[in-house]
C-alpha cells in the first residue's frame, strides 16, 4: 500500500519532468524545420544551431550529458522534499523514499525514450522507420545508479536520525519528576541523574 504522500510526489515529479521535456527536449524536434534552435544547458551556456544537419556535432551534444544534469537536479530536489515532508507529516521516509525512487526512474525512462524518438525522427528526415532507434539502456542505467545510491544514503540517514530522536526522548523522560501517592501523602520520585547529585 502506498504512503499518504505518494500522490503528492507523483504529481510533483510528473510536473517537473513535463516542464523539462517542454523546455529542454521537445525543441530539438524542430531542428530541421528551418528557424534557428536556441536552448540553454543546465549551467546556463547556450546551444544554438542553424542551417546544419542533426548528424555530427548537434547529435553528439544532444546525447553527451546534456539532459542528465537536469534529471539529477530534479532527483536531488525531490529526495530532499520527500525527507522534509515525511518529517513534517509523520510519514516513515523509509517507505516514502522507495516510492520516490520508482517515480524518478520511470520518469527518467520517459525522458530518454522521448529523446530516442526525436533522434530517430531527425536522422530519418521524415522517415523515422528508415533508421534504427538509439538504445537508451546506457543512459538509463547511469541515472538509475545515481538515484539508487542517493536513495539508499537518505534511508540510512533517516534511520540514524530516528535513533537519535528516540534516544533523546528516553533521556528527557528520565528527567521527569513524578508525583505519586504514598502512605505519608505524596511521594516525589526524582530522576536518576538528579538523585545522584543529591547523594
Amino acid at each position: 500500500m502506498a504512503t499518504p504522500l505518494y500522490p503528492t510526489f507523483q504529481k510533483r515529479i510528473d510536473d517537473a519532468v513535463e516542464r523539462l521535456l517542454t523546455k529542454q527536449v521537445d525543441p530539438w524536434a524542430f531542428f530541421n524545420a528551418g528557424p534557428p534552435i536556441r536552448i540553454s544547458r543546465f549551467d546556463g551556456r547556450s546551444i544554438a544551431y542553424q542551417g546544419v544537419g542533426f548528424e555530427g556535432s548537434p547529435r553528439e551534444v544532444f546525447w553527451s550529458r546534456y539532459i542528465e544534469p537536469f534529471l539529477e537536479d530534479i532527483a536531488v530536489q525531490e529526495m530532499t522534499a520527500a525527507v522534509a515532508a515525511a518529517r513534517e507529516r509523520g510519514v516513515d521516509a523509509k517507505l516514502l523514499l522507495p516510492e520516490v525512487e520508482g517515480l524518478l526512474l520511470s520518469n527518467c525512462k520517459k525522458v530518454f525514450n522521448r529523446m530516442a524518438e526525436i533522434d530517430q525522427r531527425l536522422r530519418g528526415k521524415g522517415y523515422p522507420q528508415s533508421v534504427q532507434r538509439r538504445p537508451i539502456d546506457d543512459k538509463y542505467s547511469r541515472m538509475e545508479k545515481f538515484i539508487q545510491i542517493r536513495i539508499k544514503a537518505e534511508i540510512e540517514m533517516w534511520g540514524l536520525a530516528s535513533s537519535d530522536v528516540e534516544s533523546t526522548i528516553k533521556k528527557e523522560k528520565s528527567k521527569v519528576v513524578k508525583l505519586e501517592p504514598s502512605l505519608y501523602g505524596i511521594g516525589i520520585n526524582l530522576p536518576e541523574d538528579l538523585e545522584a547529585t543529591q547523594r
